[in-house]
């Protein structure tokens, strides 16, 4: 049975947050729990990650939103490939631009984003008028991290700002990534 990863972003995602229900409705879930969850650290937040992956066993599927997106793409440039075996796919949904000058300077050490293939499955899903990236930027990394992503629409930072509840569209593209991934 998969075991699904939810990995939250900057000030967690909490409850009428479409990643907060989509956990509570699936079965043998996990929350990556952080310890600041409005100061981040890199390298905390990577190692919260790597501290609930560490004991599970394939299939793992990640489901990751804003800065949870970069944390998984941290955890995975410093992974080997036995580690990450065990992922069989990522969906990341509305990550931030880390790289551009209005990111918010509580948040620290993810300024040097991987810029290489993300070597497990994944899919990114990006808005057209996010607040924290543009689509084109989204695109950007997308293609760096050589992941196919959607545009979403205009849904902002795809969050409970975005009004869109627990996300309808979003489980439709989470159903065919799943079924890609013969999940």
């Amino acid at each position: 049975m998969v075991t699904t990863v939810f990995l939250a972003g900057y000030g967690n995602s909490t409850r009428g947050h479409w990643q907060r229900t989509w956990f509570e409705q699936t079965p043998n879930s996990v929350w990556v729990e952080q310890q600041a969850w409005d100061n981040p650290n890199r390298d905390d937040w990577v190692s919260a990650l790597d501290t609930v992956l560490s004991p599970l066993t394939a299939p793992v599927l990640i489901i990751a939103h804003s800065l949870g997106c970069n944390t998984f793409i941290e955890w995975c440039a410093t992974q080997n490939k036995h580690s990450l075996t065990k992922i069989t796919g990522a969906l990341l949904v509305a990550y931030p631009d880390v790289l551009d000058k209005s990111f918010p300077s509580a948040i620290q050490g993810f300024s040097s984003p991987p810029l290489t293939p993300i070597p497990v499955n994944s899919l990114a899903i990006a808005s057209t008028n996010d607040p924290y990236i543009t689509f084109e930027r989204a695109q950007y990394f997308a293609d760096a991290w050589q992941i196919k992503c959607i545009n979403a629409g205009a849904v902002g930072h795809i969050n409970i700002a975005s009004n869109i509840n627990d996300w309808p569209e979003g489980i439709v593209y989470l159903a065919k990534f799943k079924n890609q991934l013969m999940l």
